[in-house]
């Protein structure tokens, strides 16, 4: 039998803290299968053991077997296919589920396809410049041919569109840089999937234009690739991107909040009229419900604390078994979208998305892709200063005036480490928040909270080793010089004091055994216990 660690649980600083409890047998169990499976003991598309044979392993129920699936399975680890002949099959992690919930907490921070059009401008130049500075013979091979089917199916609309992701999906894999590229692929997919949604069959352009705009873009990025011109490239990927958006979506339209829910709700018309599962496949009953659910909170009719119906009464509005109804509550549970309580007389309290969850749910996949901090401090080098510029675009007096009054606390006191970190922490805020733009301060978030995650791990302690502390008084320094250029306007000079000011958090990080750790590591459990039962 596994033991239940007791009186484990923590709250992110974004929402209420909750009551310790222990952690769940079943997100006990997936724990040691997601461990099998980032570990490589299980590979892709191997058959797990059977549910029997998985009950007698673990010493558990039927039951709580299948409810470690659910868990692994929302986390794009294993796909349950159920029925005769079914089971459960190993799958490497993803970015859909993530992207789900990115995209429902980006609606409810009425996000637009503006704003997700601008987080790729900052997001994907610089990784177009380390593809052509790194990039082996091999990736350009690869490029090529990809460049040559996109070519090849210009008259053909969904095999181009097919040919045309798989090339920008292979210049942000190819980069080098896995943190910037799993976020950089995460916003992609959900601005793909709005201009799905959102745009007209035909749209703003034909789609020979578009087939020809995108190929003459492509071929301009690769050329500069094979040149090995870092500055080159990110032109041409910055032009790429500003050259294609208007052609996608109209500026009238770009301007819209996105809206997540017609992605989900066309899947509730053969279920909600009674089709069920076939064998085989899950439970379309289910995931109508669970589909609907999440509409509601994107549409805000179903607020962060709010209570649903008991179940007696939850499955007759929903015309479902309780049964069904208990599957698909339980994937959003799994999703951190719904709190169940066992014993609790009422019934399920909804939670909106965080940014700290995104960045559990993001973990699985980082640990896949084996993402050091090293990485990850790149990953920030490389994101932060392009955001800087634009903060001081468009900086206004009020938050100008709170950057003034931390410079001058800082100037007249001392600080510790632990101060200086913290007037830094709600100066990002401040500043992130001046971009006017949900997605960026988004991404700035889920920066923050690795750093925070990492900072807490005893594993991180390196961080604030002497070397760091050694540091603290050029970061004193740099605060008013970062403030002034604010005051000048002078974006340039900020982003480069930024820069500077990350150097200095961060000393020697390469070399560092800080460094060379997993960002799992550092975030993705505590005490031994799944991150699932800690939020």
């Amino acid at each position: 039998m596994i033991a239940q660690p007791a009186d484990v649980g923590s709250a992110g600083a974004d929402r209420p803290a909750r009551a310790p409890r222990e952690a769940k047998v079943s997100h006990l169990v997936a724990m040691e299968l997601r461990r099998q499976i980032l570990s490589g003991e299980l590979v892709a598309d191997q058959q797990l053991a059977t549910e029997a044979e998985l009950t007698a392993t673990f010493d558990v129920s039927r039951e709580t077997v299948r409810e470690a699936l659910r868990v692994l399975e929302s986390q794009s680890l294993v796909e349950v296919r159920r029925g005769r002949g079914g089971g459960a099959v190993v799958r490497r992690p993803g970015l859909a589920s993530i992207g789900r919930y990115l995209a429902l907490l980006l609606q409810l921070r009425g996000t637009t396809l503006a704003d997700l059009e601008e987080a790729r401008a900052v997001l994907e130049p610089p990784l177009a410049e380390r593809f052509a500075v790194r990039c082996s013979a091999a990736d350009l091979h690869a490029l090529g041919r990809l460049h040559d089917q996109e070519r090849a199916a210009e008259d053909d609309p969904l095999a181009f569109v097919m040919a045309a992701a798989g090339f920008d999906t292979a210049v942000t894999e190819r980069s080098g840089n896995r943190s910037v590229g799993l976020v950089a692929g995460i916003f992609r997919d959900v601005y793909a999937g709005q201009v799905y949604a959102a745009v007209a069959p035909s749209g703003p352009a034909s789609a020979e234009e578009i087939a020809r705009t995108v190929t003459a873009c492509h071929s301009a990025f690769l050329d500069a690739a094979r040149r090995r011109d870092g500055a080159m490239a990110r032109r041409a990927w910055a032009d790429y991107l500003a050259v294609t958006s208007p052609l996608l979506v109209d500026r009238g339209r770009s301007r819209q909040s996105i809206d997540v829910v017609p992605l989900w709700r066309p899947r509730n018309d053969s279920a909600a009229a009674g089709q069920s599962s076939k064998p085989g496949q899950p439970n379309r009953l289910a995931a109508t419900v669970a589909d609907e659910i999440r509409a509601r909170i994107a549409e805000g009719r179903l607020g962060d604390g709010d209570r649903l119906p008991g179940l007696p009464d939850l499955a007759a509005q929903f015309g479902v078994s309780r049964p069904t109804l208990r599957e698909a509550l339980r994937t959003l549970e799994m999703e951190f979208l719904v709190d169940l309580r066992a014993g609790d007389r009422n019934g399920p309290q909804i939670r909106h998305p965080s940014p700290r969850v995104a960045v559990q749910l993001a973990s699985t996949v980082m640990q896949a892709r084996h993402a050091t901090m090293g990485d990850f401090f790149r990953a920030v080098a490389m994101i932060e200063p392009s955001m800087i510029e634009l903060a001081v675009a468009r900086m206004d007096p009020a938050s100008l005036a709170t950057l003034r009054s931390f410079a001058a606390d800082l100037a007249a006191r001392p600080r510790d480490a632990s101060d200086l970190s913290e007037v830094w922490t709600t100066a990002r805020k401040v500043i992130f928040g001046a971009t006017r733009n949900p997605a960026l301060a988004v991404i700035a978030e889920v920066l923050q909270w690795v750093r925070t995650d990492a900072q807490a791990n005893p594993a991180g302690s390196a961080i604030t080793d002497p070397a760091w502390l050694a540091e603290t008084h050029r970061l004193v320094a740099l605060f008013p010089e970062l403030v002034a250029a604010f005051e000048a306007e002078d974006g340039v000079r900020a982003a480069r004091i930024w820069a500077q000011s990350l150097d200095a958090n961060s000393p020697d990080i390469e070399s560092s055994e800080l460094g060379r750790r997993l960002v799992i590591d550092l975030i993705g459990e505590k005490e031994g216990v799944p991150w699932t039962s800690l939020t």
